[in-house]
């Protein structure tokens, strides 16, 4: 055995490997897009390689299958990679556009009798493209490491993208004295290559599958499955951070609490199905409204709290009457019905709080509560609760105070 032929066997093992890897790990994972065209482009290079070992050397039809087979499955490794990216048509009309070409190709070359390597030619030129076009999508990955992984695989792609070229470049001198050495040389470094970049994809097709699902899953820990909003974990989380912040450049920080009115007579009349679809359409509301720096979270039930950063009381009151407009306005389409909310909301500060997060909630909560308790639809600030109850001698302020603390 050549070692050309020691190296295609070699590779053959790898890749069927390499497949039932796949398989075994859709088996066990679930099935997805990716892995499907993963698991395609294994398989068809392991058929390349066993129809050129194991075909008739002499037939041209069997180098000609081989050829369609092995630029078929680099066509599905970039797809496998596009569709990670979530952009699966990502270069992929160009890999279909070199997959036909390399098939009519082959099928009017396999009719012709000539000495010159036309289909090693076009299969080589056509194969470093792919190779190339892959590693450029590789290089695109980005986010949670997994920009290391696509890296690796990117660069033993181009690599293995160079090698096919230079066998190109080989067969351009079909006929020279030192052609049939010089092509022996790069079939064996194209063979290494595809060996060493079959493992480097394969280690990073695994890593930056595994990186996509621990984002996903991370994802899904930070945000409410209803309203696409933060939830209560990842909102505080913000929050704790961003106090620190305004502590360190003694900034000012807001907190609102708003809570919609009428929401019980929205589930009793429509179902808690139509009140699904209003909290969906206020949470896109105040998405919508707010700035890119602030946060909005989903509390529980219809209960949300803002972040305002960089915001004084009088401000976020400001905030808190456009937002309460804007719901006041908002009117939602649920089957034949359009339903329309109010909201209320609770305002505080660090100006009055300090820079303690837990008192800017309660102080922003028991707001919220007096907007409620004194007919909804409203915005009450902090400081006017505590002076409201002091004036009317409902409780004493420092009473209060503990009171929240202890909550």
């Amino acid at each position: 055995m050549s070692s050309v032929q020691a190296l295609e066997l070699a590779t053959l093992i790898m890749f069927t490997l390499y497949f039932v890897t796949a398989m075994v790990g859709m088996r066990l994972f679930g099935g997805v897009q990716s892995a499907v065209w993963f698991a395609g482009s294994s398989a068809m290079r392991a058929m390349a390689l066993a129809l050129a070992l194991f075909g008739p050397s002499a037939d041209m039809r069997t180098g000609a299958g081989a050829s369609v087979l092995t630029v078929a499955a680099l066509a599905m490794l970039h797809r496998s990679f596009a569709e990670q990216l979530d952009r699966p048509k990502l270069l992929w009309r160009l890999q279909i556009v070199l997959v036909l070409l390399t098939v009519s190709g082959a099928m009017v070359l396999s009719q012709l009798h000539t000495s010159y390597p036309v289909l090693m030619l076009l299969v080589s030129t056509v194969v470093g493209i792919q190779a190339a076009l892959t590693a450029s999508a590789l290089f695109s990955f980005s986010g949670e490491g997994v920009e290391l992984a696509g890296r690796f695989a990117g660069v033993s792609m181009l690599v293995y993208a160079l090698s096919y070229l230079l066998r190109a470049v080989v067969v351009l001198h079909f006929g020279s004295p030192n052609y049939a050495r010089a092509l022996e040389q790069t079939s064996t470094v194209c063979l290494a290559g595809a060996l060493v970049s079959g493992g480097a994809t394969t280690f990073g097709f695994t890593f930056i599958a595994a990186g996509k699902q621990r984002i996903e899953l991370l994802w899904r820990a930070q945000i409410d499955e209803l309203t696409g909003l933060l939830n209560r974990w990842a909102f505080k989380r913000i929050a704790i951070r961003e106090t620190g912040r305004s502590m360190r450049r003694q900034g000012r920080l807001s907190v609102l609490m708003m809570d919609l009115d009428g929401m019980k007579r929205v589930n009793d009349r429509l179902g808690h199905s139509g009140g699904d679809a209003v909290l969906q359409a206020v949470a896109a509301s105040l998405q919508e409204a707010l700035r890119d720096r602030d946060s909005v979270a989903r509390m529980g039930g219809d209960e949300f709290c803002i972040l305002l950063p960089d915001t004084d009381l009088a401000e976020a009151v400001i905030v808190a009457e456009r937002l309460r407009d804007q719901i006041a306005r908002l009117e939602v389409r649920y089957r034949s019905e359009v339903v329309s909310v109010m909201a209320s909301f609770g305002a505080s500060c660090s100006d009055h709080c300090g820079w303690n997060w837990q008192l800017m909630v309660d102080e922003s909560d028991a707001a919220l509560y007096e907007a409620k308790r004194s007919g909804n639809t409203r915005v009450i600030a902090a400081t006017k609760v505590v002076e409201t109850l002091v004036e009317t001698g409902v409780v004493a302020a420092s009473a209060l105070v503990n009171e929240r603390r202890r909550r």
